[in-house]
């Protein structure tokens, strides 16, 4: 079954888009570029699902479209006013050079199969000088480490609970940080999330990563706007 029939089947029963911790900072990042780049910015959420988290950037100020390659998710994003289309990231983003002032990836980078391709593809599409906004797991966080010390498999959880595990690259800051800087974008902001049990959650510019299981990073493309 391809992995888009397998989403389609997925968002027909159930809005996987929310609003949580990582998408509230991302929020923050973004009244930060509206205030220093001004209104009317164009941004591109790349994997948007259902248009939640679009929409809610769209009520920020922003001129919005999504993009996701599961029918069914763009088909409710529409529904929800969310400009979007069905595009797979692996064959690349149809937009011209320079279109957007921000992209932004929630969730996507690690479920794609080239990263390096959907990352050199933001860059192409942002503005110089523009934005890419980007939130992964932590993949060698202390947890993670004890579990393949013990020879379990970090993935094993998941497959346990939901019978699919869709992360394809195992990440870690400095392999962001270099993939970043190989499409030409530079690290201007970032925040570790340290998750504490089910419900609470720790935020931080500079907790350890041996305590950090998930990432959110602003990276702007060089060149001035």
């Amino acid at each position: 079954m391809k992995p888009s029939t397998i989403e389609d089947a997925r968002y027909a029963t159930q809005d996987y888009c929310q609003i949580r911790r990582e998408e509230e900072i991302i929020f923050s990042y973004l009244d930060y570029i509206k205030h220093k780049q001004g209104n009317e910015l164009q941004l591109l959420d790349i994997g948007c699902g259902s248009g939640m988290i679009t929409k809610e950037i769209a009520n920020k100020g922003f001129q919005v479209k999504g993009i996701d390659f599961s029918k069914t998710a763009v088909e409710k994003a529409r529904a929800a006013g969310v400009p979007a289309e069905v595009v797979d990231l692996d064959d690349g983003i149809p937009d011209g050079d320079n279109t957007y002032d921000v992209v932004l990836a929630g969730d996507i980078i690690e479920h794609v199969f080239d990263p390096m391709s959907v990352i050199r593809e933001a860059s192409r599409v942002v503005k110089p000088g523009g934005y890419f906004l980007v939130t992964i797991p932590n993949d060698v966080s202390v947890m993670v480490r004890i579990k393949t010390l013990l020879g379990i498999s970090y993935q094993e959880v998941m497959y346990r609970r939901s019978g699919i595990y869709k992360h394809h690259t195992f990440f870690t800051l400095e392999l962001l940080r270099y993939m970043l800087r190989k499409a030409g974008f530079s690290i201007v902001k970032k925040t570790h999330i340290t998750n504490i049990g089910r419900l609470a959650q720790l935020q931080s510019p500079v907790t350890p990563l041996l305590f950090t299981n998930e990432l959110v990073v602003m990276a702007q493309k060089s060149g001035v706007m």
